[in-house]
């Protein structure tokens, strides 16, 4: 009998079947691909990320990647610190702390394994894409080819009529097979991400209790009385200014978190090599990575280990050191593991020209009067934190906000509290749904009124200051949250490593997602200094060395703004967030090798097609390139045309001689 093929007249229909014959081939054949690389790529088949053997300056480490820890059967899921190669090097490092050579081979090895991680994902969602796009065209192609080849019925043939009937339910069974396939990606595309502070922290916990150990949770505040201080009457702390606060550097990037500071002639040239341009440096006690900060001609810093506290006070005309306190409460308890870019003393104190504010990674919040005397202390309890806590209390003028993001957000320990300045009483207090996050709560003038501004994993979340109600959320975050919010006006800046910068009109209430979000930008985010914004240019500084410039008002395509980039030195790495000071820049390099702080002009910018940096801005762009003798991770601070930094040993004090 003929088929459809055979009869017709209708010019082309040959070539559309032989057309149709290859392309159904060749998408079946994609189809198998796609599915090939999708199971290699869930089932992790892509081999080892990390050399079998290390070299320490212990000796070799044999490893066997990869070795997957809880859950066996989920491999997919697994996380960067999951990988056996990754615990042997950190329990190395725990019984040998001295081993440079580890610690750059852990922080290499983090960096590897979370690029694999987040590459396998991107691999996962391209290629479920493809073999969506594969398997449609072949649907079609079969679909063509099986109407093409059908016998021209005879209405006479009582078995041909059920032959057709047979191919009409087989039509059926093939297009609701295919309905279901279509389903089953819309769902995995729609499904939200995986939790991954939740399954890292199930995982600590699984095997926490198969050791018999606890692991450490955060506690409900307590009071605790002041060591030393129990015959000082407790000083009634005034309301401070706008006037009083600009005049001094409170806090982290000053009272706002903007990083911007004020001086009529800021220092340009250094060496602190040489001492060229150094007015002074000192020794710091204790480690620490806190940042300084001022009240009048004080200075103050912390510093910590596994067992002690402590807060210092410097003279800012010689560096003097004041006094020493030490808050250290053994009974607190130190927590179970802390990165080394964090620290003990990450968070930077707040100051309010009566008394200082500090607080460990310990979750211990401690309030010192300027002769050194503990005032009073609050106990958050030991944080269950991935590196370790690092988010510094913010200053609102009679009141002090810590933004405890702790666990994976699900046990109720996560809040944001206002503390009383005076005696540490509780203002208010909001619960977060949040996961443990490194960023700081920053203060931002929202039109007439104060916003406080908070990330972490997936949101942006805004305050009422005077009694902790929300007032709007962005979800636009994910991964580990490290840098702080910066505003100008009503716009908030956001900046992370994922998924990218963020530009929010806070203005708006409630879940403000789809309607207030400005503009996007995923050009080189950072993974911990915070950004910078003025009235041009929003700017990010990556950790890799990279200074991105988005122009908001050349808005382009997936609502992505143009930007520009500069390369800032070479094999240069930055954890410290930048410092403006009108149109200077400072940037502090972290190398371990030819540590240097380099000094960029926003007034060189010039741009071209594209809105790119012409070649001779970007030259003309870095006016400076100062020597350093040690890594600087540490934020800066400015006062009266000097320049205040920390680095790894010792507090400089710059300023043009």
């Amino acid at each position: 009998m003929a088929t459809v093929l055979e009869t017709t007249t209708v010019p082309g229909v040959q070539t559309l079947y032989r057309l149709t014959l290859g392309l159904a081939a060749v998408s079946a054949t994609f189809c198998i691909i796609f599915l090939a690389v999708l199971a290699v790529n869930y089932h992790g088949y892509r081999g080892s990320v990390w050399p079998s053997t290390l070299q320490s300056e212990s000796g070799n480490i044999p490893l066997t990647d990869p070795s997957y820890r809880l859950p066996a059967t989920d491999s997919f899921n697994r996380l960067p610190t999951d990988y056996q190669s990754f615990l042997v090097l950190r329990q190395a490092l725990s019984q040998n702390r001295q081993d440079d050579n580890l610690r750059d081979q852990i922080r290499q090895l983090d960096h590897d394994l979370r690029m694999n991680y987040f590459k396998r994902r991107d691999i996962a969602t391209r290629t479920t894409y493809l073999l969506l796009v594969s398997s449609v065209l072949f649907f079609v192609s079969v679909r063509t080819i099986s109407v093409l080849r059908r016998q021209i019925p005879d209405p006479r043939d009582t078995a041909l009529r059920r032959d057709e009937a047979y191919n009409s339910w087989r039509f059926v069974l093939v297009f609701s097979w295919m309905m279901l396939f279509v389903g089953l990606y819309a769902g995995l595309q729609l499904a939200p991400a995986p939790d991954i502070e939740r399954i890292f922290v199930e995982k600590l916990v699984s095997e926490s209790e198969s050791n018999g150990n606890r692991v450490s949770s955060a506690v409900p505040i307590t009071e605790h009385s002041a060591i030393g201080a129990s015959d000082i009457a407790p000083i009634a702390v005034p309301t401070l200014t706008e006037e009083q606060l600009v005049q001094h550097w409170v806090s982290f990037r000053n009272f706002d978190g903007n990083g911007v500071g004020f001086s009529d002639n800021p220092p340009i040239h250094w060496d602190a090599n040489t001492g060229q341009n150094i007015i002074w440096q000192t020794e710091v006690p204790m480690t620490g990575n806190s940042s300084p900060v001022i009240w009048e001609d004080k200075l103050f810093l912390t510093g910590a280990d596994e067992n002690t506290q402590q807060v210092f006070c410097f003279n800012i005309d010689d560096g003097t050191l004041l006094w020493t306190a030490d808050v250290t409460r053994p009974e607190a308890g130190i927590p179970d593991s802390i990165d080394d870019d964090t620290g003990y003393a990450s968070p930077t104190p707040a100051v309010d020209g009566q008394r200082v504010y500090a607080m460990f990674a310990n979750g211990e919040l401690v309030a010192v009067d300027f002769t050194g005397n503990l005032v009073w202390r609050k106990s958050f309890g030991l944080p269950n934190n991935s590196y370790g806590f690092s988010s510094s209390p913010a200053l609102y003028f009679d009141r002090l906000i810590v933004q405890f993001d702790n666990s994976d957000g699900s046990d109720g320990t996560s809040r944001i509290v206002a503390l009383n300045l005076s005696d540490g009483g509780i203002i208010w207090e909001t619960p977060r749904e949040l996961p443990n996050s490194w960023a700081s709560p920053t203060v931002k003038k929202i039109g007439d009124t104060y916003q406080i501004i908070t990330c972490a994993n997936p949101y942006v979340i805004a305050y009422n200051p005077d009694d902790g109600s929300e007032i709007w959320r962005v979800r636009c975050l994910s991964g580990d949250v490290g840098p702080s919010a910066v505003a100008l006006g009503n716009v908030v800046l956001i900046s992370n490593e994922a998924p990218r910068t963020t530009a929010i009109d806070a203005t708006g209430t409630g879940n403000i997602t789809d309607t207030n979000i400005l503009w996007v930008g995923s050009n080189a985010p950072p993974d911990a200094s915070s950004p910078l914004i003025t009235e041009t240019y929003a700017m990010t500084l990556s950790s890799g060395g990279f200074l991105t410039g988005y122009d908001p008002t050349v808005i382009g395509t997936r609502n992505r703004a143009q930007y520009w980039e500069l390369e800032v030195g070479d094999m240069s790495s930055f954890y410290s967030s930048p410092l403006r000071v009108g149109t200077i820049i400072y940037a502090f390099d972290k190398s371990r090798t030819n540590p240097r702080t380099f000094v960029l002009d926003l007034s060189q910018i010039a741009v071209g097609e594209g809105g790119m940096l012409t070649d001779e801005s970007a030259a003309a762009m870095i006016i400076a390139v100062n020597p350093m003798p040690e890594p600087v991770v540490t934020s800066p601070a400015v006062l009266n045309d000097r320049l205040y930094i920390r680095s790894t040993n010792i507090l400089f004090c710059i300023g043009e001689r």
